[in-house]
């Protein structure tokens, strides 16, 4: 991670439509309106609030059985004493490394595209996406890897998660900070 950088609504836009642009993934930040920042995430997930800035997220989940797009919320409805058992913390470089593998299929960085060649662009988008939060942050991912170690290696994670939505598998990451929280998701149907 490069520090703390100062990021406008484009060049946020940007990093998220770099990092989750493709199909099958969630961006979206939210206002944090309450001490217990589960249910701030919550009413993201749940597609309850609007970015605070007014900024850029995206929605794209699997479509249902019938191919059709769905435009609700892919996550289960969850309730808050779910999110301590299902979400382990991470530490920032291990938060850093997820926002990128997430690309990739099962959120392997080994499996993007011409990872070696995009590998710095990826990792200035997850910093973009990263700094928008106050320095004080916590991470939390649904990646067994972390229960362990929060500073564990996630560019190619081992293959265990808890499922937060109605697919078949889905892995991603949780900010939170004294103002706002962000989830960042991708799902997989295979």
């Amino acid at each position: 991670m490069r520090g703390q950088q100062v990021i406008d609504s484009a060049s946020w836009k940007s990093a998220l439509l770099e990092l989750f642009g493709g199909a099958w993934t969630f961006a979206a930040a939210g206002p944090r309106n309450h001490d217990d920042w589960r249910r701030d995430v919550q009413a993201v997930m749940k597609l309850q609030v609007k970015d605070p800035r007014n900024w850029s997220s995206l929605n794209f989940p699997p479509p249902g059985s019938g191919g059709e797009r769905n435009q609700e919320t892919p996550f289960v409805d969850l309730r808050l004493d779910e999110f301590d058992s299902l979400l382990y913390r991470a530490g920032k470089k291990s938060a850093s490394q997820l926002l990128v593998a997430l690309q990739g299929k099962y959120y392997q960085s080994s499996n993007i595209p011409d990872f070696e060649n995009r590998k710095e662009r990826l990792f200035q988008c997850a910093d973009t996406v990263i700094s928008r939060f106050s320095p004080e942050i916590a991470y939390y991912t649904n990646l067994a890897a972390a229960r362990v170690d929060p500073d564990v290696e996630l560019l190619n994670p081992d293959a265990e998660w808890n499922c937060l939505s109605n697919f078949l598998s889905d892995c991603g990451l949780i900010v939170v900070s004294e103002s706002e929280v962000g989830v960042f998701w991708a799902f997989d149907e295979d």
